[in-house]
Formats: structure tokens, C-alpha cells, sequence
């Protein structure tokens, strides 16, 4: 892995807020009339302007880190997208489906994406939403549709054909594609491949489509450290890979899908 993220100015999104309302005035008079109000009155409206203060200066803090991030790295910023066009399993969950902080670039010769997701699932008090950071690298070689859903995160996908996976790998991995296109699957995520993931504790989802590899990382990565570290484990995965899927070419079965 050659390729070293470089850092922004901002480099933790909360720590960059907590400076911020330390030294705001607007911050501490929301507080400080938040408790004359509670003691007078006995509620504390005036609180919610804090909330909001915080909530706002959060948002701006992340959409900095985010652009620094890009501008750092010679990468393109892009925001949030109007149209969602992804055609990825994961992309078809839930509902409320967001991606925004969207980056794109080049990293090592090959065409780069980074961007935040989001959906929820459930209804009331049972809905439940999930955040994603996704890694997408683009490939010269084709294949088809394949997902490896990791077991031990928080949200699990089957879906076509779940292959037989060798009993040291069943606990950790489902490996799923379409119908009749098993072989391409196992080609790719080969028992060498799956070992070095096992050993390496990979915990993330990866998605092939559309000549991309894409890696799904839960919770947030707002803090330069967390994406480090992250951003590295793709570039892993990236390395791990890329010779074969640069040269890999699949046959279409008939009128068989080749798409989950």
C-alpha cells in the first residue's frame, strides 16, 4: 500500500465543535439563560437554542472536514446526491436512503470514491437507522454481482445464491451472487483470500458491481484518526484484489441475471 491519506486542519469533527462552544458567547448565554430559566420558571426552552447551537456548528464542522478531506488529497467534493443511481444490493435497503459527503478521485491509477450512506428500516419506535462510510474503487475487468456480508455486524444481507463455505469461514462470512454464477464468486474470494480477511479481523461488508468494489464500514468516521485508519484497510482490500479484478472477465449465462 503506497497511497497515505493526507490530514485536514480539522481533524475531529467533535473535538472542533466542543472548541467552538468553549469560546462562543451565543453558546454560554444559551446556557447560562437555560438554568435562570429553569429556577424562575421551571422550564428550560432557552435550552433548546444550546441544542441548536450545537446541532448547527456540527453540521458545519462536518461539511469542513469532509471538503478538507478532498482538497487535501486533490479529490473532488461533491456533496449530496439528487439522484440515487446506485444499482449495489445495499443501496436498496430500508427507506430514507441518503449519500452525501460524496468524494471522488483518483488513488494509485485507479478511480476512487468515498461517500456517507444512510437508510432506516422499521416503523415508530422500532425504526431503526443505519451510517455507513463506503470505499469504492473502480476496476478494468468485469464480473458480476457478488456480496460477502460479514456476520458480525449490525446489519445482515442474503440474498440470490449463498454459497457453501468452508467450515472456518461459514461463522465469519455469506457469500452471496446470482444464480449459475457461483463459480466467478469463488474465483475471486478464493480460501487464500477469505484466510488473509479472517486473519486480518476484517468486519466489514464488500459489494462487487458494475466494475467496483466497494467496502461498507458502520458508524462514523468524522475524526481523521477513525478515517486513517479505515481508509487503509481499504486500500488493503484494494490491494488484495486488484490484480485479479483488473484481468477478470465473466460470460454471460444466457438470459440468466447477472445482477442481484
Amino acid at each position: 500500500m503506497s497511497y497515505k491519506i493526507i490530514k485536514p486542519e480539522i481533524t475531529d469533527v467533535w473535538g472542533s465543535v466542543r472548541k467552538q462552544a468553549k469560546n462562543s458567547w451565543w453558546f454560554w448565554g444559551f446556557v447560562v439563560g437555560a438554568i435562570v430559566e429553569l429556577f424562575i420558571f421551571g422550564n428550560f426552552w432557552i435550552l433548546f437554542g444550546a441544542m441548536f447551537y450545537i446541532m448547527s456548528a456540527t453540521n458545519k464542522a462536518r461539511d469542513s472536514f469532509w471538503k478538507q478531506v478532498a482538497e487535501k488529497n486533490c479529490w473532488q467534493y461533491k456533496g449530496e446526491l439528487d439522484e440515487f443511481t446506485e444499482r449495489g444490493i445495499m443501496f436498496q435497503q430500508g427507506k430514507g436512503r441518503r449519500i452525501y459527503h460524496l468524494i471522488e478521485g483518483d488513488v494509485d491509477g485507479s478511480e476512487f470514491r468515498m461517500f456517507h450512506y444512510q437508510f432506516s428500516v422499521g416503523e415508530g419506535k422500532s425504526e431503526t437507522t443505519y451510517w455507513y462510510t463506503v470505499f469504492a474503487f473502480k476496476f478494468d475487468g468485469s464480473f458480476p454481482h457478488i456480496y460477502l456480508n460479514n456476520r458480525h455486524n449490525s446489519y445482515n444481507i442474503s440474498i440470490g445464491e449463498n454459497l457453501p463455505m468452508p467450515s472456518e469461514f461459514e461463522k465469519q462470512f455469506l457469500l452471496s451472487t446470482p444464480r449459475k454464477y457461483e463459480t466467478e464468486a469463488l474465483e475471486i474470494f478464493t480460501p487464500d483470500i477469505l484466510t488473509k480477511l479472517l486473519d486480518g479481523s476484517f468486519t466489514h461488508d464488500v459489494e462487487f458491481v458494475d466494475h467496483e468494489l466497494m467496502m461498507f464500514v458502520e458508524g462514523s468516521t468524522d475524526d481523521f484518526k477513525k478515517l486513517e485508519e479505515e481508509f487503509n484497510k481499504a486500500m488493503e482490500l484494494k490491494d488484495l484484489l486488484d490484480e485479479k479484478l483488473d484481468k477478470f472477465k465473466f460470460e454471460k449465462i444466457g438470459d440468466l441475471p447477472s445482477i442481484l
